[in-house]
């Protein structure tokens, strides 16, 4: 399962951006609501061919953006299994990256993207856990990290009452 969705990258971007990053230069830009369509798995009948085409090469070209950004999240020890809306916007983050290209790339997403490869060494190098706990199993004792507690049967400190006093 990928660690973020075409429509993870739309709700990080926009369609308009979407478009332009990803319908090739020799293609007509077909119209923002095409994309979204086609983002949603919707039918596209209603645009011309030339627009599908447009729009089947610019889902492509975020398919595989979003492809190497799983295998480079991957390379720091994320597992395959992990989805968090942060793993999301992680992803989401580098494949707008690599669809922005070194010809069109500006400042705010090589810092954003940067910032992203930072976070992922951190983890790598275990200053950083992008992994949520496992919820506890019913059953299960309560841990709290400012709580400790002791468990004892009732025949050896019994039910009565013992005041400590301070010295």
């Amino acid at each position: 399962m990928p660690f973020a969705t075409r429509a993870d990258l739309l709700a990080r971007s926009n369609a308009r951006r979407l478009a332009q990053l990803a319908v090739p230069a020799d293609k007509a830009m077909p119209p923002e609501a095409a994309l979204r369509v086609a983002i949603g798995g919707g039918d596209l009948t209603g645009y011309t061919a030339d627009e599908q085409v447009a729009l089947a090469l610019a889902l492509d070209a975020i398919d595989t953006a979003l492809t190497d950004a799983d295998a480079l999240l991957l390379s720091y020890g994320l597992p395959d299994t992990l989805q968090t809306t942060l793993v999301a916007r992680l992803s989401s983050t580098v494949a707008l990256y690599y669809l922005q290209g070194a010809e069109r790339m500006t400042d705010d997403v090589a810092k954003a993207y940067q910032g992203v490869v930072d976070t992922l060494k951190a983890h790598a190098d275990g200053r950083l856990n992008l992994i949520p706990p496992e919820p506890p199993l019913p059953g299960d004792p309560v841990v709290s990290e400012d709580l400790v507690q002791f468990e004892s049967s009732a025949r050896r400190y019994g039910s009565s009452s013992t005041v400590i006093e301070d010295w």
